[in-house]
């Protein structure tokens, strides 16, 4: 990346030349705290994203408030128009947007889930993450027979 500019890998691992803002305020109220998809507070949108700066890859907010020991989706609240997708790997939740349809395209390829399902695409797998409040994540594009 071109001077003082860092490469930060997003969560589909696109890569993009970002310049890092360094300074945060340092004070900030309760109602900033962001839980990221590490398990770590962070004081305000301004600290995750320098952290996401800083570390090279995207980071996420899992949901807004400080990080609570969860047993289930049942110990989190989201916000409007947010659902509780657990992730079972991490064994924690994470407020995620449901879409209600796909939008219909020929060109969109069959993912395999880390659920080891093949579905059509990517926006059938986010359903189907969504109906089953679990958090499915590609593994891969394709069916999962061809790996």
């Amino acid at each position: 990346c071109p001077g003082s500019s860092t490469c930060v890998v997003d969560q589909t691992n696109n890569a993009y030349c970002v310049t890092c803002n360094r300074i945060c305020p340092e004070v900030t109220s309760p109602d900033q705290y962001l839980c990221g998809n590490d398990g770590i507070v962070y004081a305000s949108a301004c600290h995750l994203r320098r952290a996401t700066c800083l570390l090279g890859r995207s980071i996420g907010v899992a949901y807004e408030g400080k990080c609570i020991k969860a047993k289930s989706c049942d110990d989190i609240q989201c916000s409007a128009g947010k659902k509780c997708l657990w992730d079972a790997k991490m064994g924690r939740g994470r407020c995620s947007v449901c879409v209600e349809s796909c939008p219909e395209s020929r060109s969109e390829e069959a993912v395999c889930a880390s659920d080891n399902t093949t579905y059509p695409s990517e926006c059938a797998m986010k359903q189907a993450a969504c109906s089953l409040g679990v958090l499915l994540e590609v593994k891969h594009l394709g069916s999962c027979n061809c790996k």
